[in-house]
C-alpha cells in the first residue's frame, strides 16, 4: 500500500458559473508548462491508471448517413 501525502486543500465557493470559470481560467493561465503537464498526468492517472501505459486505447468512430 502506498503512503499518500495529505495536502491542504483550499475550498472556494462561487456565486455563479461565470465567476468560477473566470477563476479557473486565471488559475490555468498562471500555471507553468511543467505544472500543466503534471496536472494533465494526474488526470490521466486518475482516469486510466496503469491502463494508460500498458493497454492500448480502442478508438471507435461511427457515422450515420442522412439522405
Amino acid at each position: 500500500m502506498k503512503n499518500k501525502i495529505r495536502q491542504n486543500k483550499d475550498i472556494k465557493y462561487f456565486s455563479s458559473f461565470e465567476e468560477e470559470n473566470k477563476y479557473e481560467h486565471d488559475r490555468r493561465r498562471k500555471l507553468s508548462v511543467i505544472e500543466m503537464q503534471q496536472e494533465f498526468a494526474a488526470l490521466q492517472a486518475r482516469r486510466w491508471g496503469a491502463d494508460w501505459i500498458h493497454k492500448p486505447i480502442e478508438k471507435i468512430a461511427s457515422y450515420e448517413r442522412i439522405s
